[in-house]
């Protein structure tokens, strides 16, 4: 860089640092309307609070810490932006559910382009203000999302199971990107009618989850760099890129599809029935559809890699629940892979991965609300524009309804003796409306697809093989730590090793043949579908590869 050059971003860097000093005291005097009245919480240094002690890496480490000294409701501030810290479960359907009104904004993300959609971009569903433009992508994601949970699409499920493990019998190694990518393949499917999607749409997944990340640009954490001019800011330069190529490749599936459709060659997807114009949500047209159904694509891959990462190492750290429950899908699916019809009597596996859900959280932060008026709770001056944290890693760990927290145990959902015991077993447990799954009116709206397609996967994956720790050239057995993972809004373990045996030779042959057989209903349902369209008549719709 030329001296110059060198001189102007300095100077730039300095100014916009100030400017951020001078709107972080402005903002501040909120906090001193009434001192009685401000919520316990750690010293704050001036002008910078605690973001010098506040690690990047497992922040809600930290943030439970301060929880043990300050309470269930805690406040902290970093570079200007004031935090309201909730550890306890009351305390946040208090206020994120029962006042939900006013506490169902979204913080801005300083490192992508207008993310509230304040000023119309239309592009990310979770991370929108609460605004008009939410309130109908919220209504036509639900829509989506339910008609997800019907008979048709469950076979999309079947089949990508059936994949996922042919592809373990093969290349087991590889079992972490074939994992991603059974999530990948399934969003691609139910969205666009096209699995073949799942590589570039998982790296796309992962590239804007890096980007509204702590951890990720370091804009999001010294913020008055993200307003450097364009031509001298790196991360909006990047930004920038990213950005257009992901909305790009989005609008280019829809016209893909309409392509198709205009041929009769287009299969049943999400984007068949937004074109077919009976679901349309009240949507403004082709680019905010494209967002909405990208976004129901990159979320379903986000909520589902890492509880299938977590529930692997749970299963070779505790091998005695691995085999009660694959005792269990033998005894009661008569030796063949489990459906959901076989759920109720499932009870175990059900217990197993809801288990993995609350010891390895997949949000241990929780995502972040933002209050959109001055309150009160408890006597506690809560200022409008706070970011409120509900740390599920903290509600998770809670040693009165969950005793023993640390540790991995499925059996408190299924002995009367544990708190969290519910009874008919047939329907608890159950992971619908755990608080990793957020709160009120900004509640999950995949949950019944999440939960399918983990009952599904992992019902399967039990069923077709056992899971064991590796072992070196030596013998030695590989560890493959529970605690490591990235430290990303939604977390996954740092990659690991494991080995996968199919059960049986047996087993192993209705692993290759229910996939062969999985393989040749769909390649002949799209090859119908292409001949009906040369005839130019309807192709019937069957079940996807059930």
């Amino acid at each position: 860089m030329q001296p110059l050059t060198l001189v102007v971003v300095v100077v730039a860097v300095l100014g916009f640092g100030l400017l951020s000093v001078f709107n972080a005291l402005q903002r501040r005097q909120a906090w001193h309307k009434n001192k009685a009245s401000e919520p316990p919480g750690p010293a704050l240094v001036p002008w910078v609070g605690r973001i010098h002690d506040l690690p990047i890496e497992h922040m809600w480490l930290k943030f439970a810490e301060w929880a043990k000294t300050y309470g269930p409701l805690y406040r902290t501030q970093m570079l200007g932006d004031y935090f309201i810290i909730i550890t306890d479960e009351k305390v946040a359907e208090d206020l994120l559910v029962k006042r939900g009104k006013i506490y169902a904004d979204r913080p801005q993300i300083r490192s992508l382009f207008d993310p509230k959609s304040t000023n119309g971009s239309m592009e990310y569903l979770p991370l929108m203000g609460k605004n008009e433009i939410w309130a109908r992508q919220r209504k036509f994601t639900h829509a989506y999302l339910t008609e997800a949970t019907n008979a048709r699409y469950h076979g999309t499920l079947y089949h990508e199971a059936k994949r996922y493990n042919m592809r373990l019998l093969q290349d087991p190694d590889n079992f972490a990107f074939y994992l991603e990518d059974f999530a990948s393949k399934v969003a691609c499917q139910l969205t666009w009618d096209d699995p073949s999607l799942s590589e570039y749409c998982t790296k796309s997944a992962w590239g804007l989850l890096t980007q509204m990340s702590p951890a990720g640009p370091l804009t999001n954490v010294v913020t008055p760099l993200w307003h450097l001019p364009f031509p001298i800011n790196p991360w909006k330069i990047a930004e920038r890129k990213r950005h257009d190529e992901q909305q790009a490749w989005w609008m280019e599936r829809l016209l893909s599809v309409r392509t198709q459709m205009e041929k009769g060659e287009a299969r049943p997807s999400f984007t068949r029935t937004y074109l077919e114009g009976e679901k349309t949500g009240g949507l403004s047209g082709d680019y905010e559809a494209s967002s909405a159904l990208g976004m129901i694509a990159l979320v379903a891959i986000f909520t589902v890699a890492g509880p299938l990462y977590y529930f692997l190492l749970a299963m070779i750290h505790h091998p005695e629940w691995q085999k009660r429950a694959q005792e269990e899908i033998d005894e009661q699916c008569g030796g063949r892979m489990p459906e959901l019809t076989d759920m109720p009597n499932l009870p175990v596996l059900r217990a197993c991965i809801k288990e993995t859900l609350r010891w390895r959280p997949n949000v241990p932060t929780g995502v972040a609300h933002e209050i959109m008026e001055d309150d009160f709770y408890n006597g506690y001056f809560l200022p409008k524009g706070s970011r409120v944290l509900p740390l599920d890693w903290a509600f998770l760990r809670n040693e009165t309804k969950y005793p023993d927290a640390d540790n991995y145990r499925p059996e408190r959902w299924l002995e009367s003796s544990w708190p969290t015991y519910q009874e008919p077993l047939s329907q608890f447990p159950s992971i619908m409306g755990m608080t990793s799954f957020g709160w009120g009116q900004r509640a999950c709206l995949g949950q019944s697809l999440t939960r399918d397609e983990t009952l599904i996967n992992l019902g399967g994956l039990l069923w077709a093989f056992s899971m064991v720790k590796k072992k070196d050239a030596n013998g030695n057995v590989i560890d493959a730590s529970i605690t490591k993972s990235n430290s990303l809004l939604i977390v996954k373990p740092d990659p690991f090793e494991m080995a996968f045996e199919p059960r049986s030779e047996k087993r192993r042959q209705e692993i290759i043949s229910l996939w062969e057989e999985s393989e040749a209903k769909d390649d002949g349902e799209r090859s119908a579908f292409a001949k009906a369209a040369e005839a130019g008549v309807a192709a019937p719709v069957t079940e996807v590869a059930a």
